[in-house]
């Protein structure tokens, strides 16, 4: 049903109701690194917790199979963008002498996910034995203190078992494993919560896990997987990638685009909440570092969605006189062509115009006008706002354009124009284009950044947002 703006005019007044891929990030090194290794960063409190393997004055220097330093848990403290405070042991009550690696927290931070050695019994050194597979443990704060770690119930001595990371609701818990039976080296494994246990781990089956090694998960809140993988390119490095679940099925992984993959390792990548801040992890450098990736975008919260300008209005003159309806009519000339034999009447105008818009008195008979009951001058704006200029539908892979041209903002010089796709890529400029990689629907954001008249301030509070629904091209 048309929705209808009423314009009650008088003699006195007129009242009317009412950039795509990733090039846009820049990446630098953090300056919590050091000579020693530093890897799998994750979120927790106001800082970073990570992986290293810097000697630890109060702990034995033990070593894995090749020789190489065991990694421990620690916390650094972010002071500003870019910047921590000199990194500190996570917790002393979860550090041993033996291996722990990546983690996950959940969302209030209480509850820890991490990888270690299944065996710390003390006095044994880890390259030694033979039962020296790594798990899955978790352990929760209490009182400031985290309570003693309880093993995965899917741990094996058997076979490894790390890399955990939990969804923001708490329900899933995606991770890797060597287990038999998988498609080969480490896959990305999830088990969901019920009843408060965790159900049996399921494979992400043949899309997403390859005869090599796909590692290192983490679903972002839009429910994109992000995970590191040697199995999708030939020379075998390490590379990020990223898919999502399409009708019950994990599509296949499409690779990050510079300067997030190089020709080196990377990997380990997490993004924040509005996806315009990443860390991650590399070699590119010659050695393995913690690189912090930031958007150039600003980012828009708070968008309003987007209304649809109809131009629709009915007229109607308050000040009218009585007349003979049996010979006489009143008639609205609606300055578009229109006329509309009534004293109320709804219309719908084309397009954003000044209309002279006026109600007659006609002679029913001759169809003369008699008499000009009212005459205006009746503006038809668009609604003021951003606007998002692109078709409803498209098709998974295929390019379509977005503007932002018919963006109505009043007393507005706007400098800038940008976009945020929905799925992690952004755009800069009135016009863009873009293609979705997978099918489901996305919620498009255009953000408008300019100048009020009179005003030396710049402002980036505009915005809206439409949703566009992506079909698979394939079905």
């Amino acid at each position: 049903m048309m929705k209808f703006i009423t314009v009650i005019l008088s003699i006195l007044a007129v009242f009317s109701a009412t950039v795509s891929g990733q090039s846009h990030f820049t990446v630098s090194r953090l300056d919590l690194n050091t000579r020693s290794k530093e890897l799998a960063p994750v979120f927790f409190k106001d800082g970073l917790v990570f992986c290293s393997d810097r000697r630890i004055d109060f702990l034995m220097s033990y070593t894995d199979y090749g020789n190489n330093p065991l990694t421990n848990l620690y916390f650094a403290k972010q002071k500003k963008q870019g910047k921590f405070e000199p990194p500190r042991l996570m917790a002393k009550e979860l550090t041993t002498f033996m291996f722990e690696g990546p983690s996950s927290f959940s969302r209030d931070g209480n509850v820890i996910y991490f990888t270690r050695t299944i065996d710390v019994s003390a006095g044994n050194r880890n390259r030694n034995r033979g039962d020296t597979t790594f798990g899955i443990f978790i352990s929760r704060q209490v009182n400031g203190q985290w309570t003693q770690p309880i093993a995965f119930e899917y741990n094996s001595l058997a076979y490894n078992t790390g890399y955990p990371f939990v969804s923001e609701d708490g329900n899933q818990l995606f991770f890797c494993s060597d287990e038999p039976g998988g498609m080969g080296g480490f896959d990305i494994y999830v088990s969901t919560l019920r009843g408060g246990k965790w159900g049996k781990p399921e494979n992400l089956g043949p899309n997403v896990n390859t005869v090599k090694n796909e590692v290192f998960p983490f679903i972002q809140n839009s429910g994109i997987l992000y995970f590191a993988s040697r199995g999708f390119n030939q020379k075998g490095d390490l590379d990020i990638c990223y898919t999502a679940k399409v009708d019950d099925l994990w599509v296949k992984p499409v690779q990050l685009d510079a300067p997030f993959n190089t020709s080196n390792d990377d990997y380990g990548i997490i993004f924040n909440g509005s996806h315009d801040t990443a860390y991650f992890v590399s070699d590119r450098n010659g050695s393995t570092d913690i690189f912090a990736a930031y958007s150039s975008i600003p980012t828009f919260a708070g968008c309003a969605d987007q209304k649809e300008n109809d131009y629709c209005y009915v007229f109607y003159e308050s000040n009218n006189n009585e007349i003979d309806t049996t010979a006489f009519a009143y008639e609205w000339d609606l300055g578009d062509g229109t006329r509309i034999r009534a004293l109320e009447a709804e219309h719908c105008f084309a397009k954003p115009d000044t209309y002279i818009v006026s109600l007659n008195i006609v002679d029913k008979l001759t169809k003369d006008v008699l008499l000009s009951q009212a005459t205006y001058t009746f503006v038809v704006e668009q609604i003021e706002q951003p606007y998002i200029d692109v078709a409803d539908t498209v098709l998974s892979g295929k390019e379509f354009s977005v503007n932002g041209l018919e963006t109505h903002l009043k007393n507005y010089s706007i400098s800038n124009y940008y976009w945020d796709f929905g799925d992690g890529s952004r755009s800069l400029g009135a016009e863009a284009s873009h293609s979705y990689t997978m099918a489901g629907t996305y919620q498009i954001i255009l953000g408008i950044e300019g100048r009020s008249e009179g005003s030396g301030e710049t402002s980036n509070n505009h915005c809206v947002t439409r949703k566009i629904v992506v079909l698979d091209s394939k079905n």
